[in-house]
């Protein structure tokens, strides 16, 4: 899987954007300016690839907000949610997304992203995928909201160690997102309008066999608030804006196969600008002048599911997907990009005698790259903690290329014996982009004890892309070896009754061949990593009652070394203690309560401990050990209440940041870097929405 196009980091999260300005933009839509080009190619097949030919949902029907595994059937380091359990957790803001924050190994990065960083691994070390297909990003803005309509998930699934082979390439771990059928019974849908944007869905019956279901959304805060100024900074940012749409054609077949046409796409966009006798445009003066920030994906295939009992069930899906940047930043220069990705890719399922399951597929997918990048590049990566733009070199590439990168996966599960269940898998690449072919093998064990207890762990080998730009000519290395990762957990779980059950895991990885700069090369495969923990979820379920909710807490570190060096130091993402309470209370039938406290460590910052010169008589800072200051324990309470008018009818509200916690997201330096002061994430905040069915 080719990994992202990224900007580097400072324009991606510019440090030097006056503190007021970030304020604002985070409260009028973003906290950084973008994650750019998400996930080239396409995600390979997944467990759930036939998920659509489950029975069609209610898309009105409430259900109890829980943290819910699969019995029988969970993994080590797999973790479920259903529709009504992502729907309504405090803090959510209404986008079931947003909710991957609660969950065990979850790193959250700060209030305005809700991009994972799972278990010592980046943010951009994961994979995302809806049905079988790919989105080319899964959050808005850098993680700000979901590109997906909440209305249209049916099933939620994160693997964070050692999934199976017929998942991707990636280090960090899987997010597979199930999409539930359109209705059949009439044409109707759904009007969803929050103080950030608003959306329409519209669904129902073509025919007595063809069904469909289209959602459009867009952010409107942009109508209201154009722009926002900061005189004393210097600084004057343009309201971001996202949308986003997706789309289905379901045609059944027969009571085995269906034929269905999916499209999604996603854009955003933002612009500010910064005067040259601004403090950031005096600490870094090509950052002066007018910056933006655009980009867009595209993805629609064809997909056939069938049954044919013995034969087995197939899945096959023929598609393209085009994600597109385009950056500008001041005078350092701009960042032109466009990723094509043709596929082909099969999955098929069969049992056999003895409870034996076998999982074959592949896929035939062409990457094509077109990029055209004049830009002075820092060559910035996680080991690397000054990113001056105006004293690094110009960087220019322009290069249409277009390579194969081919996979085939194995993975049986059988039972040894009544208590005993084992899987052995194993996964083929051949990258043709940077000419390399890896084989990762993965093993599976579950264990059922008395007292409806069960044992399992997983082992898995693993690898991925580096950033694209990393590996591009003239600006990148394209001699790079992909990223390598070795996953174990084990893990114990019971369920006691029909409401309460726990699960506790320990974990550990480890990661290689990690990218560091090169003053001779741009980048080089020269770092490793290492990461372990423990995670525990304990879990209530309504099952007839007034209240259900979990606690979930994960004590980890998390480390990287240069391995050229042998410097070692704490991991960007590292948090060693995380800790979740979520909580709802059904009052009555019209009204339901819900709180949400979160507390982890604070994030990890990079001290500046002085100030030097640069050649041409900038001040210049002098940086302390790389993630060497820890910002203070960051803690909230969120509260929620939903009110169901009527069968057609619902709202929200929601309290943020109940007690105006004062968490500090990092800290702004003066001109000269010898004083610094203290940067707030978002205050005390309320959010509402409206939703009116019909």
């Amino acid at each position: 899987m080719m990994r992202t196009i990224r900007l580097p980091k400072e324009h991606r999260r510019p440090a030097r954007l006056p503190a007021r300005a970030r304020w604002l933009l985070g409260l009028t839509l973003a906290c950084g300016t973008s994650a750019a080009l998400a996930q080239s190619l396409p995600a390979e097949p997944s467990r759930q690839a036939g998920s659509t030919s489950a029975t069609s949902e209610d898309p009105s029907r409430v259900d109890a907000v829980v943290v819910q595994g699969v019995r029988l059937r969970e993994r080590a380091s797999q973790s479920s949610l259903t529709a009504a359990e992502l729907s309504r957790v405090p803090g959510s803001g209404g986008d079931p997304m947003r909710v991957i924050q609660v969950l065990p190994g979850v790193a959250q990065v700060d209030d305005g992203s809700a991009e994972p960083a799972v278990r010592g691994a980046r943010p951009q070390d994961n994979l995302y995928y809806v049905d079988f297909l790919p989105v080319g990003y899964l959050f808005h803005l850098g993680g700000f909201t979901s590109v997906l309509n909440a209305d249209l998930i049916r099933r939620f699934d994160m693997y964070s160690a050692a999934w199976g082979p017929e998942y991707g390439d990636a280090l960090g771990a899987i997010f597979d997102v199930s999409l539930r059928r359109p209705r059949t019974d009439r044409i109707g849908g759904t009007l969803d309008f929050s103080l950030l944007g608003g959306s329409v869905l519209v669904e129902g019956p073509l025919s007595e066999e063809v069904s469909f279901f289209l959602s459009a959304r867009r952010s409107w805060f942009d109508v209201v608030v154009k722009q926002t100024e900061d005189k004393e900074e210097g600084a004057t940012l343009t309201t971001p804006v996202y949308s986003d749409s997706q789309g289905r054609l379901l045609w059944n077949l027969s009571a085995d196969q269906r034929l269905r046409f999916d499209f999604s796409t996603a854009s955003d966009r933002i612009s500010f600008n910064l005067r040259g006798d601004s403090r950031a445009g005096l600490q870094d003066p090509v950052l002066a002048g007018s910056s933006s920030d655009r980009q867009s994906y595209t993805s629609a295939a064809l997909v056939w599911d069938g049954d044919f009992g013995a034969w087995g069930a197939h899945t096959v899906g023929l598609g393209e997907m085009q994600t597109k940047v385009r950056s500008v930043v001041g005078s350092a220069g701009s960042i032109g990009a466009t990723l094509a990705t043709r596929f082909l890719r099969h999955q098929g399922q069969w049992t056999l005698d003895g409870g034996h399951e076998l999982t074959l597929g592949g896929s035939i997918q062409r990457l094509s790259i077109r990029a055209d990048v004049d830009f002075r590049n820092p060559r910035c990566t996680e080991f690397d903690p000054n990113c001056d733009f105006t004293s690094a070199p110009q960087s220019i590439s322009r290069q249409n290329d277009s390579q194969p990168v081919n996979d085939v996966f194995l993975n049986t599960r059988w039972r040894l014996s009544k208590p005993l269940t084992g899987s052995v898998g194993v996964r083929y690449v051949d990258d043709g982009y940077l000419k390399r072919k890896y084989v990762d093998p993965r093993l599976g064990l579950e264990w059922s004890l008395p007292a409806a207890l069960v044992l399992s762990g997983v082992v898995g080998r693993h690898n991925q892309n580096p950033d694209i730009e990393q590996s591009l000519r003239e600006i990148g290395n394209p001699q790079l070896k992909r990223l390598r990762g070795t996953h174990a957990a084990l893990g114990l779980s019971q369920r006691i009754g029909k409401t309460w059950s726990w699960r506790a895991e320990v974990y550990g990885k480890r990661f290689e061949d990690l990218v560091i700069s090169d003053p001779n090369t741009n980048y080089r495969n020269g770092a490793s990593g290492r990461s372990q923990g423990v995670e525990l979820l304990v879990k209530r379920e309504r099952a007839g009652g007034r209240w259900s909710g979990f606690a979930s807490v994960s004590l980890s570190r998390a480390q990287r070394t240069n391995d050229l060096t042998g410097e070692r130091f704490r991991f960007a993402y590292d948090q060693p203690v995380i800790v979740n309470l979520v909580g709802d209370y059904q009052l009555n039938g019209k009204w339901r309560l819900g709180t949400r406290f979160s507390l982890r460590s604070g994030n990890l910052i990079t001290p500046i401990t002085g100030a030097g010169q640069f050649p041409d008589g900038r001040p210049r800072p002098i940086y302390g050990v790389l993630n060497s200051e820890r910002l203070p324990t960051y803690h909230r309470l969120d509260l929620r209440a939903d009110a169901d008018v009527s069968p057609t009818l619902t709202y929200y509200v929601e309290l943020l940041n109940v007690y105006n916690r004062k968490n500090i997201a990092g800290y702004d330096y003066s001109a000269d870097y010898r004083t610094r002061k203290p940067i707030y994430q978002l205050g005390v905040l309320p959010s509402a929405g409206v939703k009116y069915k019909f």
